[in-house]
């Protein structure tokens, strides 16, 4: 018999990045007032990781922080812990979320967001940790109501969701991932507890533990990418471009890699540790976060028009997918359509877009060193604290 599992009550939505706003909702309701922008500080805020492995097309630039227990350190410096449950079948996956639903509970699941319909992303657009809110099953309807970083709710039928949580795709497959929350019944955000996210940060920027990650994949980056023609040729490089812009400037990082994210946290945390010299933190991080953006768009650079329009559609699918105005999906489905039929042209300019790429290496390195003095002014200030 088809039951219906909605929680009527539930009423959170938007956010900036998946994984924040997803434990984010989990607070709001019940009750807990807490800003995404402290969550995202306490989990460890902003890092770098330049990650390729044969199996990928193009590699990935990352500038979230925190490492894989991004979202548990979160929860746990705001008082709260988190439970993560993992399984490769799909109907204990989803009996798990039953049973939550049951009780009146909001869940975070992981998903693969190439089979999420309302993310309008290329089918084999695959990524398995994307991170949203489950508030509702409609067994009768075939309806799964979702909290993602949309301003309104979202969609799926029940057998998308299990394809989503099952996907088997590399590197990071979702197992049917349901998370447990135990909350604490009142918020306290310590000192203690923010200046050990502050040292994390920190550490991970400035001591990696490979060449690939923090200062040094920054580095690394800059040494590498006047080689992607020949690395990634073809379509690949188009790839490395197109994905590139995404993963600075609209794939759930607020713009600028996350750096506006992380600005915000400093301020905020400022009126809490109340020590001379945060101003200044926050300033280097905002020149930062200018160069991450400038880097996003030489990327897809204004004289080579047809990638300069890509840019363009890829941030008014982005704000399409945050606003969820009516036919939001059709307008993102129809701007990719737009982007694939120019793929000949695209290709054809490519073949000479490689000149750019000395520009894109020489503001890399200007990113490096905006990264280093922001981290060791950071570094200083921690230092005052007790």
């Amino acid at each position: 018999m088809s039951k219906k599992y909605v929680i009527e009550d539930f009423n959170h939505f938007g956010g900036i990045h998946c994984e924040t706003s997803a434990v984010q909702k989990i607070f709001l309701y019940n009750n807990l007032p807490i800003t995404e922008e402290m969550l995202f500080g306490l989990s460890g805020g902003i890092g770098f990781i330049y990650w390729y492995v044969k199996q990928m097309p193009a590699p990935m630039v990352g500038g979230r922080g925190g490492g894989r227990n991004f979202i548990e350190n979160a929860a746990k410096r705001a008082g709260a812990t988190i439970n993560v449950r993992r399984t490769t079948s799909s109907k204990k996956g989803y009996d798990w979320l039953i049973e939550k639903l049951s009780n009146n509970d909001p869940t975070v699941v992981y998903a693969d967001m190439a089979y999420l319909p309302y993310m309008g992303v290329p089918e084999d657009a695959h990524f398995g940790q994307h991170v949203f809110v489950i508030y509702g099953v409609d067994e009768e309807k075939d309806i799964v109501y979702i909290s993602d970083r949309g301003k309104r709710g979202v969609k799926t039928t029940i057998e998308q969701l299990k394809n989503a949580r099952g996907s088997k795709y590399p590197p990071w497959p979702p197992q049917h991932a349901t998370f447990d929350f135990k909350l604490p019944k009142q918020l306290k955000i310590t000192k203690q507890v923010i200046k050990e996210a502050l040292l994390q940060c920190i550490d991970t920027m400035v001591n990696p533990p490979m060449r690939n990650i923090g200062l040094e994949g920054i580095k690394k980056w800059a040494s590498l990418i006047v080689k992607w023609p020949e690395m990634f040729p073809g379509e690949n490089l188009w790839e490395a471009l197109y994905q590139g812009f995404i993963y600075i400037e609209t794939g759930g990082t607020g713009g600028s890699s996350m750096r506006p994210m992380y600005s915000r946290f400093l301020g905020e945390i400022d009126s809490i540790l109340k020590v001379e010299g945060m101003n200044s933190v926050i300033e280097s991080f905002d020149k930062s976060a200018h160069i991450w953006s400038e880097i996003a768009s030489l990327y897809l650079p204004d004289e080579y028009p047809i990638l300069k329009e890509v840019r363009e559609i890829l941030l008014k699918s982005n704000t399409l997918f945050e606003e969820q105005e009516t036919n939001a999906l059709q307008k993102m489905l129809d701007l990719n359509k737009k982007i694939e039929n120019n793929k000949k042209e695209i290709f054809r300019d490519l073949k000479h877009a490689p000149s750019f790429l000395p520009k894109v290496q020489s503001k890399i390195l200007q990113l490096y060193e905006a990264e280093k003095e922001a981290f060791y002014k950071l570094q200083e200030f921690t230092k005052k604290l007790r």
